[in-house]
C-alpha cells in the first residue's frame, strides 16, 4: 500500500524521469532496510557516502512538491554507469544553487571562496576538503583564455572552503571564472564530484 502511494505521489511531481525513478527505487531500498532492521534478521554494512545518498534521495515528497512548485528543484546523487550498465560511481548533479563561488585574484594567482548554503544537508556536512575539479577562465567577450582549470583541496571550515589556483600568461583585465565542477571528499569515502554552473567576475592585474 505505501509503495503503491510513494508511486502515485511521484508521479505528480515535475521533475527529471532520472530524479524521480530514483526517489522511488531509494524509498524502496530505505523501507526495506527498515524493515529488516525491526526483524533482526540482517545487518546492513554500508560505507557512509552511500548511506547519505540513499537517506538524501528518499526525501520527504511534501518538499519536493514545494520545490517543484518554485521551479528550483535542489541537487541529486547520480549513478556514474559504465558501457554495460554497471554502476561504478556517484556523482552529484544540479549544485549550481546550493554553492556560492566568488573570486578574487591576487600575487599568486586567483583565490576562490566556495560556500555551502546548505551545510548540514547532504553530501555537505561529509565534506572535509574540496577543490575544482574542472573550470576555465574567458574574457568579458567569452572568448577562452585559459581551459581545464582544477586546483589542489583544501580544507573545510565552518561550511566554507579557500581554493587557490595559479594563473599564467593572463594579461591584465577583467575576466570571469566559469566552474562546471567541484569535487568534494573525506577521508572515508571516495572524492565525489558536484556539477553546476558558477560564474564569477573579477579583475587580475
Amino acid at each position: 500500500m505505501m509503495s503503491k502511494e510513494i508511486k502515485e505521489k511521484v508521479k505528480e511531481i515535475e521533475m527529471p524521469d532520472e530524479m524521480r525513478s530514483r526517489i522511488i527505487r531509494n524509498c524502496y531500498l530505505k523501507m526495506e532496510e527498515e524493515t529488516m532492521r525491526k526483524d533482526k534478521r540482517t545487518t546492513f554494512f554500508r560505507k557512509p557516502m552511500v548511506a547519505v545518498a540513499s537517506l538524501a534521495l528518499c526525501i520527504c515528497l511534501t518538499g519536493i512538491s514545494a520545490m517543484a512548485a518554485t521551479g528550483k528543484l535542489q541537487g541529486f546523487f547520480k549513478d556514474i554507469t559504465r558501457w554495460d550498465g554497471a554502476v561504478v560511481g556517484t556523482s552529484y548533479e544540479q549544485a549550481s544553487n546550493e554553492v556560492e563561488v566568488k573570486a578574487m585574484g591576487t600575487d599568486s594567482g586567483l583565490e576562490i571562496e566556495a560556500s555551502f548554503l546548505t551545510p548540514d544537508k547532504a553530501p555537505y556536512f561529509t565534506f572535509e576538503q574540496m577543490g575544482i575539479h574542472t573550470a576555465r577562465i574567458v574574457d568579458m567577450n567569452g572568448k577562452v583564455i585559459e581551459k581545464d582549470i582544477s586546483s589542489e583541496p583544501a580544507e573545510v571550515q565552518d561550511g566554507k572552503v579557500i581554493i587557490q589556483i595559479s594563473i599564467e600568461n593572463v594579461p591584465s583585465g577583467n575576466y570571469k571564472l566559469q566552474i562546471s565542477e567541484l569535487v568534494g571528499s573525506s577521508k572515508a569515502d571516495q572524492p565525489l564530484v558536484l556539477h553546476g554552473d558558477w560564474e564569477y567576475e573579477f579583475v587580475w592585474q
